[in-house]
C-alpha cells in the first residue's frame, strides 16, 4: 500500500570473513514463522554494536552494506518466515547508532513501506506495524503520509489486507507519533468506521485498537473539541445498530461502546441510560459474536455507575451471565464476566461455589474466583480453599486467591522444589518466617547450572540473579 518504494539493493563488499559468518549465523537464527530462536536478536544488535568499535570506516561500512543487502533479499522472498526474518532484523538495529544514522533510518522506512504495500500475510503486517511504531517512537523518518496513506486505503475500494494493514498503522502511529497523527483526528474518525463494519472480524478487532489508541491521543485536547469528537462517535455508533444493520455492524457498533465506555467517563455518564438500553437490546441476539461482546460489556457497565446498575439491571444481567455459564461453548465468556462484575460491584454479589466438577479445571473458572475473592475478602475463604488441587493439578500461576495466598506460596514452593530436586527427597529448610528462597536456589537451583542444556542454564542464571538481586528486601515469604 502507499506509493511504490522498492528498497535498494547494496553490492556486498568484501571485508572480514568471520564477521560475515557471525551475520549469516544470527541472520539464520532469526527466519521462523513463530518465535526466532532465544536471543538471537539481541545477539544481531550486539554483533553490529560492537563492529561499529572495532572495525575501520570503510569495513564497518561493507559490512553494513551486506546486512541490507540480506535484509533486502528476505524482503523479496515469498517465503513469509524470511519477511519476518528481515523485520525482526529492522526492528532491532532501530536503535542502534552508526555513522551513517540518518541513512539507516530513510532505508529502514523505505523498507517497512514496501512492506505494507506488497505483502498481505497478517503476520508480516502486524510486524511490519510494531516495527513503524519504533521507528516512530526513536524519532525516525515517519511523515504524515503514513496516516495519510492509511486513511485512503480505508476510504477506498475494499481490499482486505490494505484494510487490515491500514488499521496497523494508525493504531501505531496514534500510540508512537501522536504529534503526526493528532492533525487527522476528524479524517480518522470519519474513516475508521469502514473498518469497525468490514466484514472480516480481524480488521473489526485491529480497528478497534485503533479507537482505543485514537481515544487516548484525544484526551489530551480541549474539551470542546474531545466533547465533539466522542459525540460524533456515539452517533456513529447507534447508526450501525440499525433495525436492519449486518452482524458484522452490529458487533463493530458494540465494540465501540465498549471503548466509549472505557476512555470517555464523563461524556457517557449522561448517556448510561441509553447505553444500558442499548446493551441489553441484544442480551437474546443469537449471533455468537455479538452475544461474547454483550456478556464482555455488562461489567463495564456495571463498573461505570454502580448504583444506578444495582438499582435497574443488576437481575437481567446476572440472569444472562448464568445462563451463559449453562451454554458450554460459551461458559468461559460467563466466568470472566461474572469475576470482573464481582469486581465492579465491590462485592455485592453474593458467592457460594464455582468449581469444576468433573475432567480439567476451567482456567476462566478459577480466574472468576480469584477476582470474586478479592472483592469479597475473607468471606471467601470456605468456599475456595477446597480449589486447590485443581490449581496445581494445571499449575495455574496466574491465579491468586487473597484469602489463602500464605498457603498458595507454601504449596508452590513444594511443588517446585519437587520438580527440581534431583533425589525428589529433599526439600528446602523452612524457617520461622517461611522459605528461605536463597537457600532454596542453593539446594535446588544452582545444580541446573551444569545442565547440558544452554537455554536451561540461561534460565537459572536469570532466576538466581533476580533472587540475589531481591534478598534486601524480600528473601522469605
Amino acid at each position: 500500500m502507499g506509493s511504490s518504494s522498492q528498497a535498494i539493493r547494496y553490492p556486498v563488499a568484501t571485508t572480514g570473513a568471520g564477521n560475515i559468518d557471525a551475520l549469516n549465523t544470527v541472520l539464520a537464527n532469526l527466519c521462523t514463522r513463530s518465535n526466532p530462536k532465544d536471543g538471537a536478536a539481541l545477539t544481531l544488535r550486539w554483533i553490529v554494536e560492537e563492529e561499529t568499535l572495532d572495525l575501520s570506516g570503510e569495513a564497518f561500512a561493507h559490512l553494513m552494506d551486506h546486512l541490507y543487502e540480506r535484509i533486502t533479499t528476505f524482503l523479496d522472498s515469498n517465503e513469509v518466515s524470511e519477511n519476518l526474518r528481515a523485520l525482526r532484523a529492522i526492528y532491532e538495529l532501530i536503535d542502534v547508532t552508526i555513522s551513517e544514522n540518518a541513512s539507516k533510518v530513510a532505508k529502514f522506512s523505505n523498507y517497512i513501506r514496501a512492506a505494507f504495500e506488497t505483502k498481505c500475510d497478517p503476520k508480516i503486517l502486524v510486524l511490519a506495524s510494531k516495527v513503524l511504531g519504533h521507528l516512530a517512537r526513536s524519532g525516525g523518518a515517519i511523515t504524515a503520509d503514513e496516516v495519510k496513506v492509511a486513511l485512503e486505503c480505508l476510504r477506498g475500494e475494499r481490499i482486505e489486507y490494505h484494510r487490515f494493514a491500514a488499521v496497523l498503522i494508525l493504531k501505531e502511529m496514534a500510540e508512537n507519533a501522536s504529534t503526526v497523527f493528532n492533525v487527522h483526528v476528524q479524517e480518522f474518525m470519519d474513516a475508521i468506521w469502514v473498518a469497525l463494519r468490514d466484514p472480516t472480524l480481524a480488521v473489526r478487532g485491529k480497528a478497534v485498537e485503533a479507537l482505543r489508541a485514537c481515544l487516548r491521543v484525544i484526551e489530551k485536547h480541549e474539551i470542546r473539541w474531545r466533547v465533539q469528537w466522542y459525540y460524533q462517535m456515539f452517533e456513529a455508533t447507534k447508526d450501525g445498530l440499525g433495525r436492519n444493520a449486518p452482524v458484522h455492524s452490529i458487533h463493530g457498533s458494540l465494540l465501540a461502546v465498549g471503548e466509549l465506555l472505557r476512555n470517555t467517563r464523563e461524556f457517557m455518564m449522561s448517556r448510561y441510560r441509553e447505553v444500558a438500553k442499548i446493551v441489553l437490546r441484544y442480551l437474546k441476539n443469537r449471533d455468537r459474536l455479538v452475544l461474547l461482546s454483550i456478556t464482555s460489556l455488562l461489567p463495564r457497565i456495571a463498573h461505570f455507575l454502580c448504583d444506578q446498575f444495582v438499582t435497574n439491571y443488576i437481575m437481567i444481567c446476572m440472569n444472562h451471565i448464568l445462563h451463559v455459564l449453562k451454554i458450554f461453548v460459551k461458559r468461559a465468556s460467563g466466568f470472566i464476566a461474572l469475576g470482573e462484575m464481582a469486581g465492579a460491584l465491590d462485592g455485592e454479589i453474593c458467592f457460594s461455589r464455582i468449581a469444576p466438577r468433573r475432567g480439567r479445571p476451567s482456567l476462566e473458572a478459577l480466574a472468576c474466583v480469584g477476582n470474586i475473592s478479592k472483592a469479597m475478602g475473607p468471606t471467601m475463604e470456605p468456599h475456595v480453599s477446597g480449589l486447590l488441587d485443581s490449581m496445581f493439578s494445571r499449575l495455574f500461576l496466574s491465579l491468586v486467591i487473597p484469602p489463602l495466598l500464605p498457603t498458595i506460596q507454601n504449596r508452590l514452593l513444594e511443588f517446585i522444589s519437587t520438580i527440581l530436586s534431583r533425589s525428589h527427597h529433599s526439600m528446602p529448610r523452612q524457617s520461622a518466617s517461611g522459605y528461605n528462597l536463597l537457600e532454596f536456589a542453593r539446594e535446588s537451583i544452582v545444580v541446573y547450572l551444569e545442565d547440558k542444556d544452554g537455554a536451561t542454564r540461561k534460565d537459572v542464571a536469570l532466576c538466581c540473579c533476580k533472587l540475589v538481586a531481591n534478598s534486601f528486601s524480600a528473601i522469605s515469604w
